[in-house]
């Protein structure tokens, strides 16, 4: 194995301090403190995150922080992740006790000390087979999913990302419009999302299993894609980032996140753009626009990239390819769909004082100044301004570049969204993750194929 750059630690490092940033803060340690006490407690931790993703962006290899990080800190890392999982697992079958938690300590015992010994392994032994920390870690990510499964019940009065998705693909396996108007208890609902999460999740609820299933299926496709794609020569390295990321005790506390398809199809564009595949990149970004919103953040820079590398043609090819795609999985919702949308992501917020923002945000503070309602407006406005600045600089010639300019626009729109939860951040280190792979050069190229998983 050949020696790291010092410049591929830093990267690494500054990874891991984003990581834990976004696991220090969470969902905003929601009810304690609240209101501007709360987002003052917050600015600190804000222009932390915002230097630390600069760093990983913009770092010059002259120089910079020490190098810190290593694959052994980072093992170790990853064996505390799982302690304080514990704990936390722990704190939610307490908090969550009146709508039915109920955590099982025999059972719980029997899946984290096993898991524990391993990973504690992994943190003692000098020379250690990347499929083996891949697999360790992996399978420690899946245990903890379903022991939630087991031991907490899917309910909209925790979270209700998911039981609206069973609803919809409920309805649609009986015929009814999944955009049709839901009544629960003393609640009513409109399928907020985006056709394409619908159709992610409906294999999982006509088979008539727990939700969170699709969920674990989508993170350990994502991470073994991600693992696959890697040089063999650092694979060790990508094992100990994605054992960072799939243990961080963040993710595995919100069991119940709607998000992972998501991150599979970004996962998917990027190892097809890595492997110069740009149509079937194109076809699965038209996908994943059907999937989330927030893709839609993406896409020009997608199509930057490919006018940089052979111009307007291929541009307008790429374009519809992914309007293909789109219109492949949202096109039988689009006519119902559209209305709903709208109402659910944008109208149902002009009412507020301030953003819904509270972990890292930057809304909460420009509603002094600009009505919620207007937020999308100047979101709009920073979009275009970085987008035209990029243009300019003509960015995006190489994926790395175009990862670069991507997770800037995705992090502004979401520091100054009107809804700010802390899950959006564990989609921002998605490709956060993916970028440390590519500007370290961890990847595979084209002509050195990864068909192994040693």
């Amino acid at each position: 194995m050949t020696r790291l750059d010092p410049m591929e630690y830093r990267r690494a490092g500054w990874f891991t301090a984003l990581l834990l940033i976004v696991n220090f803060v969470g969902d905003g340690w929601s009810g304690r403190p609240i209101g501007i006490a709360h987002q003052f407690l917050l600015l600190p931790l804000t222009i932390g995150f915002l230097a630390a993703l600069w760093q990983l962006l913009f770092a010059s290899e002259k120089g910079g922080m020490p190098v810190w990080w290593s694959p052994d800190r980072a093992l170790r890392l990853t064996l505390l992740f799982e302690i304080l999982f514990l704990l936390l697992f722990a704190y939610e079958s307490h908090h969550f006790a009146s709508l039915g938690y109920r955590l099982h300590p025999l059972l719980s015992l029997a899946v984290f000390i096993p898991l524990l010994i391993f990973l504690g392994g992994l943190t003692s032994k000098p020379l250690r087979n990347a499929t083996w920390i891949f697999a360790v870690t992996l399978t420690a990510y899946i245990a903890g999913m379903i022991l939630a499964i087991v031991s907490f019940p899917l309910t909209y009065l925790r979270s209700d990302m998911l039981p609206v998705i069973q609803w919809a693909d409920t309805n649609l396996l009986h015929h009814i419009n999944p955009y049709a108007r839901m009544y629960v208890a003393d609640r009513v609902y409109d399928f907020p999302y985006l056709p394409g999460m619908m159709v992610a999740f409906f294999p999982f609820v006509a088979a008539h299993l727990d939700i969170r299933f699709g969920s674990i299926v989508y993170v350990a496709a994502s991470a073994a894609l991600i693992f696959w794609a890697a040089r063999m020569e650092r694979r060790h390295e990508v094992a100990v980032l994605l054992g960072l990321f799939l243990l961080c005790p963040f993710l595995q506390y919100r069991h119940e996140l709607y998000l992972p398809p998501h991150w599979f199809t970004l996962v998917a564009i990027y190892v097809l753009m890595q492997r110069r595949h740009f149509a079937w990149a194109a076809l699965v970004f038209g996908v994943s626009m059907a999937i989330y919103q927030f893709s839609w953040i993406l896409f020009p820079f997608f199509l930057l990239n490919a006018l940089r590398r052979r111009g307007w043609l291929e541009t307008i090819k790429l374009t519809l390819l992914a309007a293909l795609g789109s219109l492949a999985v949202a096109g039988p919702f689009l006519v119902s769909a559209t209305r709903r949308i709208a109402n659910n992501t944008v109208g149902q917020w002009e009412l507020m004082a301030h953003a819904e923002a509270m972990p890292i945000n930057l809304s909460y503070w420009v509603t002094y100044l600009i009505r919620p309602d207007k937020l999308l407006r100047l979101q709009a406005v920073l979009m275009i301004a970085i987008f035209v600045y990029c243009f300019a600089r003509k960015g995006c010639a190489t994926l790395e570049d175009t990862l670069r300019w991507s997770i800037i626009a995705l992090t502004v729109f979401t520091l100054f969204n009107v809804l700010v939860d802390g899950y959006f951040y564990l989609m921002l280190l998605v490709p956060m993750l993916i970028y440390t792979c590519v500007a370290n050069g961890w990847w595979a190229e084209p002509d050195q194929p990864s068909t192994s998983l040693s």
